[in-house]
This record gives C-alpha cells, sequence and structure tokens, in this order.
C-alpha cells in the first residue's frame, strides 16, 4: 500500500527591495531637519556674535515672508538714516532688515559686519530691540547636528515605505557571454570507441 506524499508549502519567495531608495530619502530627510533647525533658529534669533558696524533708524516700506527660512521669518525694506557715514557708504540708503517679526513705521537698527568667505566682508541689519535669544550659537548648532540623525532614520522608513507601494524590481537578466559549455553526452566532443576485429 502505497504512503500517501505529504506536500509541503512552497517557500516564500523574500521581496527584493531598493536600498538606494531608502538611503536616498534618508539623506533628503536630514538636509530638510537641518533645513528646518536653520531656519527656526532664525526665527528664534540665534546667530553668532558679530561686530557691530553702526546704528540708525529705518522707515519701514513693507515686510514679507522669506521661502529661504521657510516662511518664519520676514524681510523688511526700508530706508535707513545712519548714525554716522562710513568710508564707501552714504549716510542714507536703502537696507534689508531681517526680522522675526512683521515690522512697521520707524525702527531702531542695527548693522552688523562680519568675514565671509576668503575673507570678504558681510553686513546684516537686524532691529535693536530683538528678541533674546534662548540658546547660545553653539548649543543650536549641536541640536542642528544631533537632528540629522532622526532625520535620516524617518527618511529610511518613508524609503521602506515608499518602497512597498512601488512595483517589485524586475530581476536582471543573467549574462552567459563567455560561459564554457559543459561537454555532455551525445555532443561533437565525445570520444568514439574503436571497434577492434
Amino acid at each position: 500500500m502505497a504512503e500517501r506524499a505529504e506536500v509541503g508549502e512552497p517557500p516564500t519567495r523574500k521581496r527584493r527591495s531598493r536600498s538606494g531608495l531608502k538611503m536616498v530619502t534618508g539623506v533628503v530627510f536630514a538636509v530638510l531637519g537641518v533645513w528646518f533647525m536653520a531656519s527656526l533658529g532664525s526665527a528664534l534669533e540665534i546667530s553668532q556674535v558679530h561686530d557691530v558696524d553702526r546704528f540708525g533708524t529705518a522707515q519701514v516700506k513693507g515686510c514679507h515672508r522669506t521661502p529661504m527660512a521657510l516662511w518664519m521669518t520676514y524681510v523688511c525694506e526700508a530706508e535707513v538714516k545712519w548714525d554716522r557715514e562710513l568710508l564707501g557708504k552714504p549716510r542714507v540708503s536703502s537696507t534689508t532688515i531681517g526680522s522675526s517679526t512683521d515690522l512697521s513705521g520707524v525702527v531702531e537698527v542695527v548693522s552688523y559686519r562680519w568675514a565671509g568667505r576668503h575673507g570678504a566682508p558681510h553686513y546684516g541689519t537686524v532691529p535693536v530691540d530683538r528678541p533674546r535669544a534662548p540658546f547660545s550659537y553653539g548649543w543650536w548648532m549641536f541640536f542642528t547636528f544631533v537632528s540629522l540623525i532622526p532625520g535620516y532614520v524617518a527618511g529610511w522608513f518613508a524609503g521602506k515605505g515608499i518602497d512597498r507601494l512601488l512595483p517589485e524590481p524586475k530581476e536582471k537578466p543573467k549574462d552567459w557571454r563567455g560561459v564554457s559549455r559543459r561537454v555532455t553526452p551525445g555532443m561533437n566532443g565525445r570520444r568514439r570507441k574503436r571497434n577492434r576485429g
């Protein structure tokens, strides 16, 4: 009596994933996290300590939110009358003011100077009575770099979820060029036995 053969379940094939997609989304989320932290730092008036260039009184013409800081800060166009005239700089000039709040009317401002790339001087104008930063610039840079880790992890899991929604990548066909043929019975390379009389 023949025994009944048990039919086993076919082995489940593991889905091929796109490792490159998860890495790309991880990097994108990390960069967005740093951008958000930098914009939040601008909104909280966190910046390095720079040298004071000069003070002035500004007549604000208008303000608008800037997308460069994720619309968290304002950029205001104003006509500024400075307290003193510097070499190559007029006493009255049109200036852009960076602020965490919407400005209007007459505002007291201060111009800061710092060295940029290759030692070129850079200038920035802000209100004198701006809010005090809750953290120092060093601590804020530490928090910004730490935010890279959760940003990358969140992007990695987001890429994993996107990969599941996409169709499975096709397997690349194997390239058999250059592979030597196996000699099998019946081929021309088979040795034939000689009949001896």
